[in-house]
């Protein structure tokens, strides 16, 4: 369940009322606002939704030829409960996610912050810890600290969006993460030495199979309510992360021989591209429109 919240000029209310109607919404609240510095009168339509009546209101607000040449800002809140007389089984449908919000979550999640180094740095530190010893506990709690799949999804989806900035953001951070995981491989094996216990890696076709099931998963997790995202991120980090932090370990302590250092980094690369691939793949399948990441933030008032 979502509310949107669009501010427009006064004469197109009756716009983005008729759209909201054509959304199947009834219920539209309308509020005078005062926008600072404009001396155009603005108001405010809020309606407060199930998530796909939500879904194609954002989409037909977005899409509106009318709207095109106007400024304009637009909100999208998820809300636990609306109490009315709708029908529940019909209200709480979760799928789907308006794009916009999956937009700017993937942004939200691919910036690079003071926590973000700290998160993949403490991750990589935990995960070279377990396959050095072998100790599943550190692997599984490594997972929940490493940030892997948001970015690759940053990636894939910035593709779908055409929104270039989103793809480098989403590189960037990429590369940040496998840099920490490489690092924290490389610390871990200085200090502790010995040998990589752990030996379970699959094969590049396993690998495939994997990662597939991971990426049409994550995609379809991003256009619903109940997705548990958080539960996906934990297994693709696995997936993706412990060959970074395998090599640095690996680099310490000796690397193998050489079919079998090239098979772990195509199985890294196969993993990489068959989540980004399958995920948006997943995401265009539900018939859901291309091109849209940036027009939500691209219309600032005036």
């Amino acid at each position: 369940m979502h509310e949107i919240r669009a501010t427009v000029r006064r004469e197109y209310i009756a716009e983005v009322a008729r759209l909201a109607r054509e959304a199947g919404i009834e219920r539209i609240t309308i509020a005078d606002a005062f926008i600072h510095g404009s001396d155009a009168k603005y108001q405010v339509v809020s309606v407060e939704t199930s998530t796909p009546r939500a879904h194609t209101f954002v989409d037909l607000f977005l899409g509106s030829k009318t709207l095109t040449s106007t400024h304009y800002s637009m909100t999208s809140r998820e809300l636990r409960a609306i109490i009315d007389k709708g029908d529940l089984a019909d209200l709480t449908r979760p799928i789907g996610e308006p794009f916009p919000d999956v937009i700017q979550d993937l942004w939200q999640l691919s910036q690079v912050t003071p926590s973000y180094v700290a998160r993949a740095a403490a991750g990589a530190i935990l995960l070279a810890t377990g396959i050095i010893d072998n100790n599943p506990v550190a692997i599984v709690t490594a997972a929940m600290f490493l940030p892997f799949l948001a970015q690759v999804l940053a990636i894939s989806f910035g593709v779908w969006s055409l929104d270039r900035r989103l793809i480098q953001r989403g590189l960037t951070s990429l590369a940040l993460s496998a840099a920490c995981a490489f690092g924290g491989g490389a610390v871990v094996a200085a200090i502790a030495g010995g040998q990589i216990q752990f030996s379970s890696f699959k094969s590049p076709l396993t690998s495939l199979a994997i990662s597939a099931a991971i990426g049409i998963t994550a995609g379809l997790s991003e256009t619903d309510d109940t997705g548990r995202r958080y539960l996906i991120g934990v297994a693709a980090a696995v997936q993706l992360a412990i060959f970074p932090v395998w090599l640095g370990a690996a680099f310490i302590l000796g690397l193998p021989n050489s079919d079998l250092l090239r098979s772990r980094l195509t199985s890294f690369f196969v993993n990489l591209v068959t989540i980004a691939l399958t995920a948006v793949g997943a995401y265009a399948a539900l018939n859901l429109p291309r091109g849209r990441g940036r027009a939500a933030t691209s219309n600032g008032l005036r």
